[in-house]
């Protein structure tokens, strides 16, 4: 069981990494503004 919640708290951690990482590359709105929306529409899938 103690597995099962520290593999349920690094997932919640890389997601919320992830969204931040996004939210960064999108408020940039520099060259990787395409390279990021790739990186979203590949998350969606």
């Amino acid at each position: 069981m103690s597995l099962i919640k520290v593999g349920i708290i690094v997932e919640i951690f890389l997601f919320v990494g992830v969204f931040l990482w996004v939210k960064k590359l999108n408020s940039k709105q520099s060259r990787q503004t395409s390279l990021s929306k790739k990186t979203i529409k590949n998350l969606k899938f």
